[in-house]
């Protein structure tokens, strides 16, 4: 789920009992995101970007789109 803020969500998730998968992490890509699952069972994971990163930063490659037939 995208959010605005994921360490708000995730401390009230984790307030209401819900079980850590995983804390909040800054991904190379420019991602922050956590998982948690509820008390029901369902598993959640709350995303927001932190910083608008080129895919040659990580280790990829931009792509042409593929062209118009």
């Amino acid at each position: 789920m995208r959010v605005d803020d994921v360490d708000a969500h995730f401390e009230r998730a984790r307030a209401r009992g819900a079980r850590v998968l995983e804390p909040p992490t800054d991904r190379e890509y420019g991602e922050r995101d956590c998982t948690f699952e509820d008390l029901a069972g369902h598993r959640w994971q709350f995303s927001q970007t932190v910083r608008d990163v080129a895919p040659e930063e990580y280790g990829c490659e931009t792509m042409s789109p593929w062209p118009e037939r």
